[in-house]
């Protein structure tokens, strides 16, 4: 029934591998089948770690997680054994789930754990991005959000031809960009805000910026 429509990436029997490919995958990862308990980590604590999470239905034979999980905004909750039609059903939900995203602009989205809370963001919302070390800040309408991942890292996972590094330290969203002076660069709702183009980064900046 799905079989023109679903294209399997990888299937995995640790939590190691899956974290993984997800991590380098060059394709858009849609959807992720989970159980609940995995060798060395739970289902839970694997979709927690995800800093990039695609739409995510977990599988499992146990009921006490359901409701964590829906904390924790899973498309659905498949109880083994499950009939095919129930499986269905769950697919239809990510199509649609899907549909939406594309018809906002955007099916990209990037998943930031802050304070204890678990958030879903439009990636087409994000502003610029600060590293610090480790850490990096991700600004939405100047509101920023800590998140241990290293720079390099984060800029796989957003699409190139909307986010350029522009110095060692940042990444913005081109679409964002208001102005440039003298190698500086201003965005929108920042009025006091001057990032720096490095000059290691000048020629991918321009020959990216030009193109919009």
């Amino acid at each position: 029934m799905f079989g023109d429509e679903l294209n399997i990436l990888g299937v995995f029997d640790s939590v190691e591998s899956a974290e993984a490919f997800i991590k380098n995958c060059e394709k858009k990862v849609d959807l992720i089948f989970v159980d609940v308990i995995l060798p060395g980590k739970n289902g839970i604590d694997f979709i927690s770690d995800l800093f990039i999470m695609p739409y995510i239905i977990m599988t499992t034979s146990y009921d006490s997680y359901a409701v964590k999980a829906f904390e924790m905004n899973v498309v659905d909750y498949l109880k083994k054994p499950f009939i095919y039609r129930r499986f269905v059903q769950s697919i239809q939900k990510v199509k649609k789930l899907i549909k939406m995203d594309e018809d906002k602009g955007s099916n990209e989205t990037l998943i930031l754990k802050n304070k204890g809370a678990i958030t879903r963001f439009l990636i087409k919302d994000i502003d610029y991005i600060e590293s610090y070390s480790d850490y990096i800040k991700i600004y939405i309408k100047k509101d920023a959000f800590l998140h241990l991942i290293a720079l390099r890292d984060i800029l796989k996972k957003l699409p190139s031809e909307k986010f350029v590094q522009i110095h060692r330290r940042f990444i913005v969203n081109i679409e964002k960009i208001t102005s440039i002076n003298e190698n500086k660069i201003y965005l929108d709702g920042y009025e006091d805000l001057e990032l720096p183009i490095s000059r290691a980064q000048r020629k991918n900046f321009y020959s990216l910026f030009l193109k919009q």
